[in-house]
């Protein structure tokens, strides 16, 4: 991960952690209804791994959530 993006990284992290604690999903759940591994989500959640656009808007999908809803630092 670029130095530069990661506080954005770390925005969307905190967003998708909440946005799924909030609706009640594990990783796990997240992971089959995207076919993401879980692991991956996990990465993910930690600012630990770079993705692909694509997968945020999966990950929105399966959250029945718009992708700005990642990009809101004051949520």
């Amino acid at each position: 991960m670029k130095e530069k993006h990661k506080d954005q990284f770390k925005t969307i992290a905190t967003n998708l952690r909440r946005i799924r604690d909030r609706k009640g999903f594990s990783q796990q759940d997240v992971a089959n209804r995207c076919d993401i591994d879980r692991a991956k989500i996990s990465r993910i959640e930690n600012a630990a791994e770079d993705f692909m656009f694509s997968t945020l808007i999966e990950l929105a999908s399966a959250l029945e959530v718009n992708i700005d809803d990642f990009l809101r630092e004051d949520s």
